[in-house]
């Protein structure tokens, strides 16, 4: 997981109604507005789930925005997502809602994984399906613009959500992930991002066991087979471009109907959600930045 956190100070804001005119009566001031950041919570299936979202004040009420949910791998609560990403900033700056759902005992049932998540028997598509609905409701989100990403166990949480609800997201995203999955075949197709160091001694980029040993029944496939595969799912037309930037080689398959496909391979890089300052291989690239403009990138869905 990331090995540092840039420091982010929790906005909160509140406006509070007012009244006005002399002798005359009173006029209602501006509605009371919620705080920026509200803690929320969901029963599913007999437990109770947690949740944490960030709407910017600045957002133009009546025009709905995109949905972001950000999943923490083992041992991340939301918190630690939130310091670890900066999405609350970038959120602020691209104008969108975005959430950070807990798994239970900090974990995912990802597939074959992930630190007993797997045999745990809860259901996590279940649970984040539930919260999409409620965000819906609860906030002016446009429902054909709900991302969802995550890093190691929250990305592979994000694949297995892609491959069985792809109705209800427009994009996934994955950062030191894997799908470890015995099917993924949406019915349509899902744009879809994968961020790997190719140094990660965690989720190795080239495939293999998931380490620590308990943490996965079955190998990952390699980051290059799990793009490769939603390019097959995605019927992209053909392989993909390349660019390369220093230590960062993304590779992109475009014009697919399905939805475009990226890997961006970080040379040297780790097992750690990438962001300036943390060296030359770690800190080569912004992971949040990169993967909200594949996501704004994406359009709407439906």
């Amino acid at each position: 997981m990331r090995t540092a956190a840039l420091a982010v100070a929790a906005v909160m804001a509140a406006v509070t109604a007012c009244s006005g005119g002399t002798g005359a009566g009173t006029r209602a001031g501006p509605p009371t507005l919620r705080p920026a950041v509200q803690p929320g919570e969901l029963v599913v299936d007999g437990r109770s789930r947690t949740y944490r979202v960030y709407e910017p004040t600045t957002l133009e009420r009546g025009s709905p925005v995109p949905l972001v949910l950000v999943l923490g791998g083992v041992g991340n609560d939301s918190e630690g997502m939130v310091n670890a990403t900066q999405f609350d900033r970038e959120a602020a700056v691209g104008n969108f809602v975005v959430a950070y759902p807990e798994g239970v005992d900090l974990t995912w049932n990802a597939g074959f994984c992930c630190a007993g998540g797997q045999t745990s028997g809860v259901d996590d598509v279940a649970f984040l399906s539930r919260l999409i609905d409620e965000l819906l409701a609860d906030y002016d989100v446009d429902p054909g613009r709900v991302f969802v990403t995550g890093i190691s166990a929250g990305a592979m949480m994000a694949y297995r959500f892609a491959c069985e609800q792809p109705d209800r997201i427009a994009g996934v995203g994955s950062v030191a992930g894997s799908m470890i999955l015995e099917r993924c075949q949406p019915d349509q197709g899902v744009p879809a991002i994968e961020i790997h160091g190719t140094q990660d001694p965690l989720v190795p980029f080239l495939g293999g066991a998931v380490r620590p040993e308990d943490v996965a029944d079955l190998p990952a496939p390699s980051a290059q087979a799990v793009a490769e595969r939603w390019a097959a799912l995605n019927q992209c037309p053909t392989g993909p471009d390349s660019q390369a930037q220093g230590p960062v080689t993304t590779l992109r398959w475009s014009a697919c109907p399905g939805g475009a496909v990226e890997l961006v391979v970080v040379e040297g890089g780790g097992h750690t959600w990438f962001a300036p300052g943390f060296g030359p291989a770690n800190g080569a690239v912004d992971a949040t930045k990169v993967l909200w403009k594949f996501f704004e990138q994406s359009g709407r869905k439906g």
